[in-house]
């Protein structure tokens, strides 16, 4: 489970940190291993919020920081719970709060956070994870089981899509990479190229056929380290 941390005060983010690090160490040998990010700045967060599948937030460094959040939120079509934490500013008065806020007040402590963590375990087993990229400068969410592979071009780069369907995005390639990082499948596999390992048809010695037949260079001296990645990849469907 992807788990973000929203909190601009440092101590109260670090104490929730240890928190969560010690839930975790409960669910070793399983599944349901957390995977912990914190921020302490909105923007930073907001840069790729979709791949989460909870959230705790506090932020009360500037008027209204909240409010942006959300708004942004929900434009991207965030739906995976988020639990916000009451301290300086009472956020039970905020109107208008989407459906998967549930409130909660300071301090942190341990009691509630396995009720919590039950939010998004279950968020987990019907969460479809969505890429956030732009097409014509509109924000365009695609999903992410759905991506074959993304090459650059002269002018655009592309997506193209196990639908048979290919997008064009204002991304580059180099942006592109930085997106697909947190997600193990996506291997920018040459300087045009990023593939999905989960529809890799075979790896040769200098390329990687997919399931549309495409064929994406690679160099030799990768050969192996990519057959190894596919086997891993392939283990874990």
């Amino acid at each position: 489970m992807h788990v973000a941390i929203c909190d601009d005060n440092v101590a109260d983010r670090k104490h929730l940190e240890r928190l969560l690090s010690r839930e975790s160490d409960k669910r070793a040998g399983t599944p349901n291993i957390l995977y912990v990010d914190s921020y302490g700045e909105k923007m930073h967060f907001l840069a790729n919020p979709l791949k989460y599948n909870l959230i705790f937030m506090d932020m009360s460094s500037e008027p209204g920081i909240v409010e942006f959040i959300l708004e942004h939120l929900e434009e991207m079509g965030y739906h995976a719970p988020l639990v916000l934490y009451s301290d300086k500013i009472d956020y039970t008065a905020l109107p208008n709060l989407p459906d998967y806020v549930v409130h909660a007040r300071k301090p942190y402590i341990p009691d509630p956070l396995p009720e919590f963590l039950a939010l998004g375990d279950a968020n987990v087993s019907g969460h479809v994870v969505s890429i956030s990229v732009h097409k014509n400068s509109v924000l365009i969410h695609v999903p992410k089981y759905m991506i074959l592979y993304a090459l650059e071009g002269a002018r655009t780069c592309t997506l193209y899509l196990t639908d048979n369907t290919t997008i064009d995005v204002d991304e580059k390639i180099d942006e592109l990479r930085q997106i697909f990082e947190p997600y193990e499948e996506f291997e920018r596999v040459n300087k045009n190229s990023i593939a999905n390992f989960k529809y890799v048809n075979t790896v040769t010695p200098v390329a990687l056929v997919m399931q549309d037949n495409k064929e994406l260079k690679i160099s030799l001296l990768r050969y192996r380290e990519y057959k190894w990645m596919k086997q891993e990849i392939d283990e874990q469907a």
